[in-house]
């Protein structure tokens, strides 16, 4: 019988390239161990890729900078509602949901502060917020920045991870000890904070990253990915990298923490 996490994978592998379905994989395997009460609220939810392997039911709410994301999530038929928002000004009431999520969006975002004051605001007293986030440890984890390091190439090791941030546009990259102050700092109590995404996986996502420029260009020409992997080659890849993904992490190039808006 397959585990709920080679279910994520297997999923995965079916809508996204090989390096973010191994990624995004360990991140639902953490997310999948929350107990995310209803009305739910799904901050930077993108084109509802993660919430359509995700969740088996639908979602309340995703919010989403980008007008083109939610266009694509809208045809998804996730969410029972879509929203073009900032997360630094949402366009809700206090207290407005149960559970608060954010899958690698809030490094994303410049002054993320309000990012964090605004999601504590539209929790009820007794929310959750689960928010996976990226750490300043994604230099020493990915595989050619290091490796240029390693070889006596310092500065150009220091340039690819320069570039790679550029490329993905992480705007704020903090490490552990910040990312906990931010969260705390506007009220939130932390219950569970750890690193996930192992150097293993970021590794494995820096090499098999050109494995997606296919399915990049193909986005740009019809406005969506188009993967096509047959039954066999799933059942192979998962084989592969199932061990991975269910490795339990001691230390990673990413952060998931869950908090709670305390009780009046």
């Amino acid at each position: 019988m397959s585990s709920q996490t080679e279910i994520y994978l297997t999923r995965y592998f079916k809508v996204a390239p090989l390096s973010l379905s191994i990624w995004r994989a360990v991140e639902a395997k953490h997310l999948s161990r929350v107990n995310l009460k209803r009305p739910l609220l799904d901050i930077g939810c993108g084109f509802g890729e993660f919430a359509g392997v995700f969740f088996n039911s639908h979602v309340e709410m995703g919010v989403d900078i980008d007008y083109e994301n939610l266009v694509e999530a809208m045809k998804g038929k996730k969410y029972l509602s879509l929203s073009r928002a900032d997360a630094r000004n949402l366009p809700f009431a206090d207290g407005s949901f149960s559970s608060v999520i954010s899958i690698s969006t809030l490094e994303h975002i410049r002054g993320v502060e309000k990012a964090i004051k605004e999601a504590y605001r539209v929790l009820k007293p007794g929310g959750i917020i689960a928010i996976t986030v990226l750490t300043d440890k994604i230099a020493d984890c990915l595989f050619y920045g290091p490796l240029l390091r390693r070889i006596g190439f310092a500065k150009l090791g220091s340039l690819y991870t320069d570039l790679y941030n550029k490329v993905f546009k992480h705007h704020t990259v903090l490490e552990k000890k910040e990312w906990e102050k931010q969260i705390a700092r506007v009220g939130f109590k932390i219950e569970e904070s750890r690193e996930i995404i192992s150097p293993t996986i970021t590794r494995l996502f820096d090499v098999f990253l050109i494995t997606a420029l296919p399915s990049q260009v193909l986005k740009k020409v019809f406005g969506r990915r188009v993967i096509f992997r047959p039954r066999f080659v799933l059942i192979f890849l998962t084989r592969i990298f199932i061990k991975y993904v269910e490795e339990e992490e001691d230390e990673g190039s990413n952060l998931f923490i869950v908090a709670r808006k305390p009780k009046r």
